[in-house]
């Protein structure tokens, strides 16, 4: 026991420092993994945290791009919308006795983009970033997904003005969705979140919540469009007609996208509307 002792003894001093050596290589290689496990955490957080940036700003880059194609996408939907609806009349008319034409389309829709806008004023006007060069003309209908917008007042090559929806001058004719009741829709100058309903007679049944859509007669904006809903409504002494407050379904503060409707059968329509001042001249 005394023959194992003695080296100990001798060489105490010389094994105490390696074992202080070998402690001493255990904790900095204990350190080490740790500040690499740490250093591999701040380094995977700080590249999630620049790729996550970079991300956003190349979908910011490409969010122009990207709505853009929206537009084209509600424009196509709204065409296949179209071409949907005369498919069911054309079908209905097939299974009468009368002879129909072959279907073709009768809007084009053209995306465009509002450039400029007011909602505060009297009479509200907006600008859009298209004009005569792609067909747009004066008095077309503009909508939006949420309803319409307004009607061209004036083009440029490029540019367009627009009357808003709210704008007094501006006037809609739509229906009640529910019996096809239909009356003129007007901006009171007052509220850009309402718009009011007239020419509605007293003993028709209207409830708050019924949905107002267009009409589709005026050949300017397609039907089925819809616009908002019954607010209130109340009898004006005044006509003895209704008098109906509708919420409308657009915010126009926010608008910043349109479509801007063609209808392709104007011209054929001008021209046997023509044919009026011909009967009204002729002798019996």
């Amino acid at each position: 026991m005394q023959f194992i002792l003695n080296p100990i003894i001798k060489n105490g001093l010389l094994l105490f420092y390696v074992l202080l050596s070998l402690l001493a290589f255990l904790f900095t290689f204990r350190q080490k993994v740790y500040h690499k496990s740490v250093m591999d955490k701040a380094s995977t957080q700080f590249s999630g945290y620049v790729d996550q940036r970079i991300s956003g700003a190349t979908q910011f880059i490409h969010l122009k791009d990207d709505n853009k194609e929206l537009q084209n996408e509600n424009a196509d939907l709204r065409r296949e919308l179209e071409l949907l609806k005369g498919e069911i009349s054309e079908s209905k008319l097939k299974s009468s006795p009368i002879n129909n034409a072959a279907f073709h389309q009768t809007y084009r829709f053209v995306p465009v983009q509002i450039i400029n806008n007011s909602v505060m004023k009297k009479y509200n006007m907006l600008t859009i970033n298209k004009g005569a060069r792609h067909g747009i003309e004066k008095g077309m209908g503009v909508i939006s997904g949420n309803g319409v917008i307004g009607y061209v007042y004036n083009t440029s090559n490029n540019y367009a003005r627009v009357m808003s929806l709210l704008n007094p001058n501006a006037k809609t004719t739509v229906q009640l969705k529910k019996n096809q009741y239909f009356g003129m829709l007007s901006w009171d100058g007052k509220d850009p979140r309402f718009a009011k309903l007239q020419e509605i007679p007293k003993y028709i049944e209207v409830a708050k919540g019924d949905t107002i859509e267009t009409d589709g007669k005026s050949g300017v904006i397609p039907g089925g469009i819809m616009i908002g809903t019954v607010f209130s409504s109340k009898i004006d002494e005044v006509t003895g007609e209704l008098d109906i407050r509708i919420k409308l379904k657009e915010n126009f503060a926010r608008l910043r996208y349109a479509q801007v409707v063609v209808n392709l059968e104007k011209q054929e329509i001008i021209e046997v509307e023509k044919t009026d001042s011909i009967t009204q001249n002729a002798n019996p």
